[in-house]
């Protein structure tokens, strides 16, 4: 059974690139969403093995990774993130940008669109947006 982990900063620590009421929105909403839904998941699967009935079983594996891998992406992003440090990239990491990507513009502009086409952040966007209007 997974259990949420806590955050290693408060609520506020990544303002103002990244407020509070979105930080929380992904703690609390989100990251709390995928760790119920894999534990949910895990007991229907556990049920599914006694049951040895394993007609649902495409789904639950379906599920069980959706759900699971948004509880991993979502701690790897809490445990990456911090309080603003100013901070430039190294040369070397400047250097492997520019020859994979072209230029750092680029690289953003790639990061931009893969981030907004991920499945769960439309429902994120339309989420707050009807909150913000």
């Amino acid at each position: 059974m997974l259990k949420m982990k806590e955050l290693p900063y408060p609520m506020n620590a990544l303002e103002p690139y990244y407020s509070a009421e979105m930080l929380d929105l992904h703690y609390n909403i989100l990251y709390k969403g995928y760790i119920d839904n894999t534990n949910q998941t895990e007991e229907k699967l556990e049920q599914a093995r006694k049951n040895n009935d394993f007609s649902n079983i495409k789904c639950l594996e379906k599920n069980l990774s959706f759900f699971g891998s948004g509880a991993i992406l979502h701690e790897l992003f809490f445990d990456n993130m911090g309080p603003a440090v100013p901070t430039e990239p190294s040369t070397a990491l400047m250097e492997q940008i520019v020859k994979n990507f072209g230029s750092y513009d680029n690289f953003k502009n790639q990061f931009s669109a893969a981030s907004t086409a991920v499945e769960a952040s439309r429902l994120v966007f339309a989420r707050v947006g009807s909150q913000m209007e």
